[in-house]
């Protein structure tokens, strides 16, 4: 019995390196990137000003960026590209929205911050312009549609390999568990929202099985959920399951970013489930 509780406890020192506080400005925290060393971008969904906030790797928010030319009606995630960070106001509780947006926004990976006399500085500028994408869903007939076809929601984007992926979130009643995966080119503003696949996830209805986050790293679909994580592998263009990792404890966990394939950094907003934090969890 006492080596069991030794090797429970050594697996979860393991598996979670480390967690953090975020301040309430982010208390409705749905998304985090990391777009170069040491600087981590956050979002809050609906109710929010266009903003995003630049944060250390602790949690500890040191500047926001207003994004002009956008709007936040529902912000849920975002990624980058190396040139380009993408927020996606891709938030669709009741299936009933047609100004769906993705905003890509120019960033310069010469931007950071450093330490004089122990005091941080930054080179950030304060505001930033965006360029606006609109798109629909090419299977969406209705606005809303029927209960049973509730899964044109999402809180989940990323690029990969050149595109956008997009990642719904199921609603439907009865909940059927399907994330649809759509692909949406933004190098040409005539190109269409493709439906790529459909993924099967566990739970028992939206609340447990449903996706919040996703990331892309090495050919792989990291998939975030509040009480797990899927990972997806790319092959001739489908993604196929790889495995799958339990999070603990029911959090609101809404935005993912992959450090590598052996750790992801996640983050929960304030909920009745706990307050808002950042996550490191070891794979």
């Amino acid at each position: 019995m006492r080596l069991f509780s030794i090797i429970i406890i050594l697996f979860f020192l393991t598996s979670c390196v480390s967690s953090y506080p975020i301040s309430d400005q982010l208390s409705e925290i749905s998304g985090i990137e990391n777009p170069v060393r040491s600087i981590y971008i956050s979002i809050n969904d609906s109710g929010d000003d266009p903003v995003v906030y630049i944060m250390t790797s602790d949690g500890v928010i040191f500047h926001k960026i207003f994004i002009s030319g956008a709007k936040n009606v529902d912000w849920e995630d975002l990624s980058f590209d190396g040139d380009f960070l993408y927020v996606g106001d891709i938030g669709n509780n009741r299936n009933q929205r047609k100004d769906l947006m993705i905003y890509r926004i120019p960033w310069n990976n010469s931007w950071g911050n450093y330490y004089i006399d122990g005091k941080l500085n930054h080179n950030l500028p304060d505001t930033l312009r965006a360029d606006p994408f609109s798109f629909n869903y090419p299977d969406q007939m209705s606005f809303p549609p029927e209960e049973s076809r509730m899964n044109f929601d999402s809180e989940a984007l990323t690029y990969a390999d050149g595109k956008i992926l997009i990642l719904s979130k199921d609603r439907s009643k009865p909940y059927q568990g399907l994330s649809k995966i759509y692909e949406l080119d933004l190098s040409d503003k005539s190109s269409k929202t493709k439906l790529l696949q459909e993924i099967q996830l566990n739970g028992v209805s939206w609340l447990t099985g449903s996706v919040t986050g996703c990331d892309y790293l090495n050919n792989k679909l990291y998939v975030l959920t509040y009480k797990r994580l899927y990972i997806f592998e790319r092959t001739k263009g489908q993604f196929k399951f790889l495995r799958k990792k339990n999070l603990g404890p029911l959090q609101q966990w809404e935005g993912i970013s992959v450090e590598s394939e052996y750790e992801v950094r996640i983050v929960a907003e304030k909920s009745r489930l706990g307050k808002q934090k950042m996550k490191i969890i070891k794979l």
